[in-house]
């Protein structure tokens, strides 16, 4: 008698499949929309859907601080969280005016935007960039 032709032992969509992040190629479960380990968006739904885009941009902000590539990207921080920071500065001037709301709004942007500003320009520093890093981008 022939012998039956042998099956795959994993055929595909089985549960042992992973799918793996772009961003550390960390291994995650195949329904899975963001990274386990870094939070990086992994679907076109993690960047569509109307909560998870505001995840997968939090990412990107998060990317920027915790390692930027380059110098703009530090830059723009600067540019970005200093007018917040700016702004927030003067809330508290013009606050008498319009309400105790524009006086709390300012002192709650000010610490934002000095930390986030802080541990940018302290990441671009303390991690600079290797020559292939140049190169690449």
């Amino acid at each position: 008698m022939p012998s039956e032709p042998e099956t795959l032992s994993q055929g595909p969509g089985e549960p042992d499949e992973k799918q793996l992040c772009v961003s550390c190629l960390f291994p995650n479960e195949p329904l899975a929309h963001f990274c386990a380990k870094c939070g990086a968006p992994i679907t076109s739904y993690a960047a569509t859907g109307p909560f998870e885009s505001i995840f997968a941009e939090g990412h990107v902000y998060r990317q920027a601080v915790e390692r930027p590539r380059s110098f703009v990207v530090v830059l723009g921080v600067w540019l970005l969280f200093g007018s917040m920071a700016l702004t927030g500065a003067v809330m508290p001037f013009i606050g008498n005016e319009f309400g105790i709301q524009n006086f709390l709004f300012g002192a709650f942007m000010i610490p934002i935007s000095v930390v986030m500003i802080w541990k940018t320009t302290r990441s671009y520093f303390a991690h600079p960039r290797t020559k292939d890093e140049r190169l690449d981008g």
